[in-house]
C-alpha cells in the first residue's frame, strides 16, 4: 500500500508550512490538532511550556514511520475488528456502564478505588495533553482505526487509554495478591486475564494509529501515580469517617469545580476536557453519597451471590436502565432548568457556540474558545448524579423489585 508523506522544506515560514501540510495527499493534517509548527504554539504558550513541549516534540516527529510499519507487518481484517471493538474498554459510556456493576454484585470498595484512580487519571492525562499540545501519529501515513471519530480530534500524550489501564491493571493486581479468600491457583489466573486486557488495550493503540511510544509510556506512569496516590490516601485515611464533618461534600465539590475551571487552555480545540468534566463529577458525587451513608446509618449495601443466588445477576438490568434514563432523558432537562431558570445562572453556551473560528474543520481545527461555564457546571452535576443513582437509589430498586 503505497502512500505519500509530507516534507517541510527547511526555513519555510509558518503559513508556508501551512500550505504545504494542507496541500498533502490524504487526510489534511491541519485538521488534527498539534501538528501545526512552531509558532502557532510558541506564541500562546509560557516559556516552559513551550519549551517542554519542544522537548516532547523529537519523540513523536518520527512516531507515524514507526506505527506505520508495525500496521504494514501485523494488520489483518480479524485483528482490526478485535482492536477497534476492544477500544471500546476504555471509553466514556463502558465506564458508565460498566462501572457501577461491582456496586450492585456487592463490591463497593472494588468500585470505589476504580473510580478515584480512573477519575483522576482521566484529569490529569487530559490536563497533560492539553498543556503538551502533541500530535497523534499523522494519518497519512498511519491508518486510523477506531467506532469515533471523536477521539481523533484530542492531542496525543499521554494516552488516556494507557492511564486508564494502567491504574486498573495495578489496582486488580494489588487487590488480587492480598486477598485472602482465593487460593493461588485462581490468583495466576486472575492476573493473566488483567495482563491480558492490560496488553489488549494498551497495544490496540497502536495497533489501531492512534498513539505512539511517547503517548504510551506517559499514559502508563499518570496511571501508576494516581494508583500509588490512592492507594497511599486509603492507608492515610483509613480512620477517617466523612459522615462525621458537614464540610466534606462541600469540599469534594468546590475542589472539584476548582480544578476543572483552573485546567489548563489547550491551543486547538480538544474534546477531552469533556471527559475530565465527567469522571470528576463522578467522584464528587460518590463522595457526597458515600457522607450520606455514613452520616445517616443507611444500609444500602448490596448482597453478594453467596447470600442471594443468581437474582443478583439480574439486578444490572435495573440498575443500567436507572443510569441510562438519569442520563439521556432526565438529566439534562433537570439540571438546566435548575441552573438557567432557578439559580439564574448566565447561559453563555451560545456566545461560545458562534466564537469558534471559521476554518472549516476538514482543512484546520479551530482554535480553542473554551467551554461554556455553564456547560461545566451542568455536566459536572450531570454525572454527580450516576453515583447517586448508583450507590442509594438502586439498592431501593432492588428492594423494591426483591433483588437485594
Amino acid at each position: 500500500m503505497a502512500t505519500t508523506q509530507t516534507v517541510i522544506e527547511v526555513g519555510a515560514t509558518n503559513e508556508e508550512i501551512k500550505v504545504q501540510l494542507a496541500a498533502s495527499d490524504g487526510k489534511h493534517l491541519l485538521s488534527d490538532p498539534g501538528n501545526h509548527p512552531a509558532e502557532h504554539f510558541k506564541d500562546q504558550m509560557s516559556w516552559l511550556r513551550f519549551q517542554t513541549r519542544q522537548y516532547l516534540i523529537r519523540f513523536t516527529n518520527n512516531q507515524s514511520d514507526f506505527v506505520y510499519s508495525l500496521q504494514q507487518k501485523h494488520r489483518t481484517p480479524s485483528r482490526d475488528v478485535y482492536f477497534k471493538y476492544t477500544s471500546l474498554m476504555g471509553s466514556h459510556m463502558f465506564y458508565v456502564i460498566v462501572l457501577p456493576i461491582p456496586v450492585w454484585l456487592g463490591y463497593l470498595d472494588l468500585t470505589r478505588d476504580m473510580i478515584y484512580v480512573l477519575g483522576y487519571s482521566i484529569y490529569l492525562s487530559g490536563y497533560l495533553k492539553d498543556y503538551w499540545c502533541l500530535p497523534r501519529p499523522r494519518s497519512p501515513p498511519v491508518d486510523r482505526i477506531t467506532l469515533s471519530e471523536y477521539t481523533t480530534k484530542e492531542y496525543g500524550a499521554p494516552s488516556s487509554h494507557s492511564a486508564n489501564a494502567t491504574a486498573v491493571s495495578l489496582l486488580f493486581f494489588w487487590r488480587i495478591c492480598l486477598s485472602d479468600t482465593l487460593v493461588w491457583p485462581r490468583k495466576l489466573i486472575l492476573l493473566s486475564v488483567v495482563i491480558f486486557y492490560y496488553l489488549t488495550l494498551v497495544f490496540g493503540r497502536v495497533y489501531c494509529g492512534m498513539h505512539g511510544m511517547l503517548d504510551l509510556f506517559s499514559g502508563a506512569a499518570v496511571g501508576a501515580i494516581c494508583f500509588f496516590i490512592r492507594i497511599g490516601v486509603v492507608h492515610a485515611l483509613r480512620n477517617f469517617q466523612s459522615g462525621e464533618h458537614l464540610w466534606f461534600p462541600f469540599l469534594s465539590l468546590v475542589w472539584g469545580l476548582f480544578i476543572l475551571f483552573n485546567h489548563v487552555r489547550p491551543i486547538d480545540e480538544c474534546p477531552c476536557f469533556k471527559d475530565s468534566v465527567a469522571f470528576i463529577g463522578v467522584v464528587s458525587g460518590l463522595d457526597c453519597s458515600d457522607w450520606l451513608v455514613e452520616r445517616y446509618g443507611w444500609n444500602l449495601a448490596c448482597s453478594r451471590y453467596e447470600s442471594c443466588g443468581l437474582k443478583v445477576f439480574l439486578r444490572p438490568l435495573v440498575g443500567v436502565a436507572s443510569v441510562v434514563i438519569w442520563k439521556d432523558v432526565i438529566s439534562k432537562t433537570a439540571v438546566y432548568t435548575l441552573l438557567v431558570k432557578l439559580l439564574r445562572f448566565h447561559d453563555d453556551r451560545d456566545e461560545k457556540e458562534h466564537s469558534h473560528d471559521k476554518i472549516p474543520e476538514e482543512v484546520e481545527c479551530s482554535t480553542y474558545v473554551g467551554v461554556p461555564n455553564v456547560e461545566i457546571i451542568g455536566r459536572f452535576l450531570i454525572y454527580a448524579g450516576i453515583p447517586i443513582i448508583v450507590f442509594l437509589l438502586c439498592p431501593v430498586f432492588f428492594t423494591w423489585t426483591n433483588l437485594r
